[in-house]
């Protein structure tokens, strides 16, 4: 190992930064040409790997000048060879395009890539969903994927992945809600530009954050450049974090995370013989009534009534009666988490609630892991790292952030600097504007980093016309933050999309 002290500082002063040696090799895109057996035949695709510069137009001035590179953006691209009249080396017209991402903020899209979409896929656990493989991980043809029938744009967002500001730009100008939805949208648009998409099909998919991501985006791309999507995809996420959070005087992140704690104690054996559709249902039905009830009523809620309501509450989740009525009703996901299995010397994960695990603690109050991040995160890092460079032939030294905070802080929009990032209002406008929009919403029922009766709730708040929530559909998932995790549920989902795909174009 090189010691950083021992280069040589007249190098570290030059305009090449010291670590920037295999910055020509980095530029230089890689293409090749694969093939997939899909459900619809043998496709024939090619897949390129390379940066997309992000431009500032430079305006103001008498005389038009050139646009600055601000910052270069990773794109891992797939586009099928045609055989139509239409067909050109940036693909067909007609044929679908679905940029896709995932959120963080700090995530690259390595997950939903070799999770969902591409057409290699990388197997992190065994068949049951949870049990863990050991290395190596081996990626495997997807059959299922989505470029049976669409193009696909991986995009990983500035500081993700290999995604980077140029020298002497700041990276932290990125890490901004407000200039992250710029910066995606304006990739989208120079995207269709370049490869003449503009009136191709258009999608966009996106995952946890990047929920809130593609409702803005969304709105951005109908409303800034009049690009409007035939559908949005969205993932695992309510599309405000008001339903995730637990700040002062809050209520609904209590309310919202409840049906998911009853949805995990079912899996752990808490209701023997009941199925888990009828647990969810009386999960729902309590926090939207008795428990959203008891939580505005706060100390006002005494004696007898709230006994009844706490006892109902362990019921319905398997905890001790004893730490409902301490925690006074509001008990946040790390609490649950730590206590549900704490007899067994067990904690459950934030990602999927199926996923169990040891802390250094077992008397600590919340988890300092998450077993589900544990287990998944050494193959879809050893998965993308092997693939873009051995399978795509991409050459580049830098370090793959496939989570990383280095975009830490990250500031929310501006007008919600007191409250949650509440995209909402952008959704809503996207839909109205684009009254012809489709959105596809997909969540999970282990999931305890984002509660799916949040995004439920959300949806029902979305401010558009009757006529309109039509164009909305929401698919339940027995599984977690990352659906596609288990086989069964990764074939599920995918067939979702594919149908949402193909009825979104015959309006």
């Amino acid at each position: 190992m090189t010691d950083i002290n021992s280069i040589d500082r007249e190098k570290s002063r030059s305009d090449e930064p010291i670590f920037d040696s295999n910055l020509k090799k980095r530029l230089i895109p890689s293409s090749v040409t694969k093939t997939l057996e899909t459900h619809d035949g043998e496709l024939t695709y090619t897949a390129t790997a390379g940066y997309l510069d992000l431009f500032e137009e430079n305006i103001g001035h008498e005389i038009a000048q050139e646009a600055t590179v601000k910052a270069r953006v990773f794109l891992t691209t797939y586009v099928a060879q045609n055989t139509s009249h239409e067909s050109s080396d940036e693909g067909s017209a007609s044929r679908p395009v679905i940029f896709l991402f995932n959120g963080g903020p700090g995530s690259s899209s390595a997950w939903l890539h070799l999770g969902l979409f591409g057409p290699r896929i990388v197997n992190p656990v065994e068949k049951d969903g949870t049990t863990p493989l050991a290395p190596p991980y081996h990626l495997r043809d997807n059959p299922n994927s989505p470029l049976a029938y669409a193009d696909l744009v991986v995009i990983d967002a500035i500081s993700t992945g290999y995604s980077r500001v140029v020298p002497n730009e700041r990276e932290n100008q990125y890490h901004d809600a407000d200039a992250d939805i710029e910066a995606t949208a304006e990739i989208i648009r120079l995207w269709i530009t370049q490869h003449r998409r503009w009136n191709s099909p258009l999608y966009i998919a996106g995952e946890s954050y990047g929920v809130l991501r593609g409702s803005a985006v969304s709105a951005r791309l109908a409303i800034r450049h009049g690009i409007y999507l035939n559908g949005l995809i969205l993932i695992s996420s309510p599309i405000t974090t008001g339903r995730m959070g637990f700040e002062a005087g809050s209520i609904l992140g209590y309310q919202a995370f409840f049906p998911t704690y009853a949805a995990v104690s079912h899996y752990h054996g808490h209701y023997r013989g009941r199925s888990l559709a009828d647990v969810i249902a009386e999960a729902e039905e309590f926090t939207d009534t008795v428990l959203l009830q008891a939580l505005h009523q706060g100390n006002r809620l005494r004696g007898d009534k709230r006994k009844q309501v706490v006892s109902r509450y362990a019921e319905l989740t398997g905890l001790r009666e004893e730490f409902v009525d301490r925690a006074n009703l509001r008990i946040t996901p790390p609490q649950f988490r730590a206590e549900l299995l704490r007899t067994r010397g067990l904690v459950l994960g934030r990602n999927d609630g199926r996923f169990t695990g040891w802390d250094a603690d077992p008397l600590a109050s919340v988890p300092e892991v998450d077993p589900s991040e544990q287990v998944l995160h050494g193959a879809f890092a050893a998965g993308i790292n092997s693939y873009l460079r051995e399978e795509l032939g991409y050459e580049n030294d830098l370090s793959y952030e496939l989570n990383t905070d280095r975009v830490l802080p990250w500031r929310i929009p501006q007008g919600f600097h007191r409250s949650p990032f509440n995209a909402l209002p952008a959704l809503s406008e996207a839909l109205r504007t684009n009254r012809t929009l489709k959105v596809l919403y997909q969540v999970g029922h282990y999931d305890l980093c984002t509660p799916f009766w949040g995004a439920i709730s959300d949806v029902a708040l979305l401010e558009i016309p009757q006529e309109l929530r039509h164009n909305i559909r929401l698919s339940e998932f027995d599984s977690g933050h990352m659906i596609y995790v288990d086989e069964a549920s990764r074939i599920k989902e995918s067939e979702d999309i594919r149908q949402f795909i193909n009825e979104s174009q015959h309006l």
